[in-house]
């Protein structure tokens, strides 16, 4: 089954099956909790969007002092080649994520009054999008790109048993995360929740808050962030329809 990227949920009714069987226990050794993390940010780096290829949505905003704001968003996902083209477009510019397998992500961000789109790498990752909590790296999910990744072991989220994978980049760059935590839902590799953090601090806080089902499929209607140290909060919200025949 194919699954989808930043965050989208699919869970099928014969899926549901494979819950009644034995879990594997998450190993001791540090080795082989590296090498099954490995495995694990490898099957999620090639998450892919089924059943539709444009969806629209709203980021809700809540800035620091309370006040609000509502952006619309587009997210549209395409193949070229072997490449998976993600695309955020809003009024306040325009991201498009280039995922290659086996090759770092690339990503081009386009301002409301460029004509074309600049390469952002690096640091730049870490510039916000649309005025919201998210950054450019935390809507391609690039923490999975990062060298040392590992399961520290398992607990429920949302009512679901979960692999914990803790990612750390070779590098801590100005403005980034020192590690990141992800609560994997461990029959279909779904991301509930996810922590980042600077230091031993907790930074953001992203989480799946509600699900629409459609033809026995179960999609992420909305998903939440949290900014621990400003206190500002981040919605978005899909406008979900049946998939297309």
């Amino acid at each position: 089954m194919k699954r989808i990227s930043i965050f989208f949920i699919i869970t099928t009714l014969a899926q549901a099956a494979e819950k009644a069987n034995p879990l594997p226990t998450v190993p001791k050794d540090i080795a082989a909790q590296k090498s099954m993390g490995v495995a694990l940010a490898e099957s999620l780096r090639g998450m892919r969007l089924v059943n539709q290829d444009e969806i629209k949505g709203n980021l809700r905003i809540r800035k620091p002092r309370g006040k609000r704001e509502n952006v619309a968003v587009t997210f549209r996902a395409e193949v070229d080649g072997a490449v998976q083209v993600e695309t955020f477009e809003t009024a306040k510019g325009t991201l498009q994520i280039r995922k290659t397998p086996g090759k770092p992500n690339e990503y081009f961000f386009t301002a409301p009054d460029a004509k074309e789109g600049k390469k952002m790498e690096g640091a730049e990752l870490n510039q916000i999008f649309a005025g919201s909590d998210f950054t450019l790296g935390d809507l391609g999910l690039e923490f999975l790109q990062w060298p040392n990744q590992q399961v520290i072991g398992r607990a429920s989220r949302l009512r679901e048993t979960c692999n914990i994978l803790l990612s750390k980049p070779e590098n801590v760059l100005p403005g980034g995360y020192s590690h990141v935590k992800c609560w994997v839902e461990i029959h279909n590799r779904a991301l509930l929740c996810v922590e980042a953090y600077r230091g031993t601090k907790r930074v953001k806080l992203f989480q799946a808050k509600s699900f629409k089902k459609l033809e026995d499929e179960w999609q992420l209607r909305e998903l939440e962030l949290r900014n621990d140290v400003t206190d500002a909060r981040t919605q978005i919200q899909f406008d979900l329809r049946a998939p297309r025949k």
